[in-house]
């Protein structure tokens, strides 16, 4: 499709250069939901071999789907819509492949995580920034409250179960960076803690974390 937006697709190449907001992204979605379901079906990937690389994809029938990353986030339901079709994705087999070039905020970051184990990569110089974020709820009479704070809370526990199924983070240490509106984490960071597979530096040199 042609680039209209900051959001768009290039064949299995999905680019996140935006906010995640209805305007920057829903006609993404779409395109990227006619890719999904075009996919060819096959076995679930499973890793058989030692990886070197994330790039290292010799012995692999698979699809891989490439997602580039660098968005300070937005709407936590556009997000959802994304990793909904990502799964579609890999019911038929499919790989995502997830590279962070600079800045994974917010959603860019509960995306990046949601890459295939061992397919994860982070520039030598990107952050992600793991936090709560604002919640933005209307109301207009007193016994609504208690269905905003409802609505809100279970937000949260979504964005924290997508990082304790996809991270190495305990709960503990998940709500001490959640808290922290400026708790950006580094490349050394991110691998220890299996936010990220793989990190490449400006040569090309490609490191994953240190056993």
């Amino acid at each position: 499709m042609a680039n209209t937006t900051n959001n768009y697709i290039l064949d299995k190449q999905v680019f996140i250069l935006g906010g995640f907001d209805p305007q920057e992204t829903n006609q993404m979605i779409g395109e990227l939901a006619k890719m999904v379901q075009s996919l060819p079906i096959h076995p679930i990937y499973s890793t058989k071999h030692e990886q070197t690389s994330p790039y290292d994809t010799k012995d692999i029938i698979n699809p891989i789907i490439d997602i580039y990353i660098n968005s300070n986030g937005g709407d936590a339901s556009i997000l959802h819509s994304i990793s909904a079709l990502l799964s579609i994705a890999r019911s038929r087999g499919a790989i995502i492949r997830t590279t962070v070039l600079c800045n994974a905020a917010s959603c860019g970051s509960l995306l990046a995580v949601q890459g295939t184990p061992g397919f994860r990569i982070m520039n030598e110089y990107a952050t992600h920034m793991i936090h709560f974020g604002a919640s933005r709820v209307r109301v207009e009479k007193e016994d609504e409250i208690k269905l905003a704070t409802k609505y809100m809370q279970q937000t949260h526990k979504r964005m924290e179960d997508i990082y304790l199924k996809h991270t190495d983070l305990t709960q503990a240490q998940l709500k001490k960076i959640m808290k922290n509106e400026h708790g950006h984490l580094f490349p050394d960071e991110c691998l220890q803690h299996n936010i990220c597979d793989w990190v490449i530096d400006t040569f090309g040199n490609i490191r994953g974390k240190t056993r």
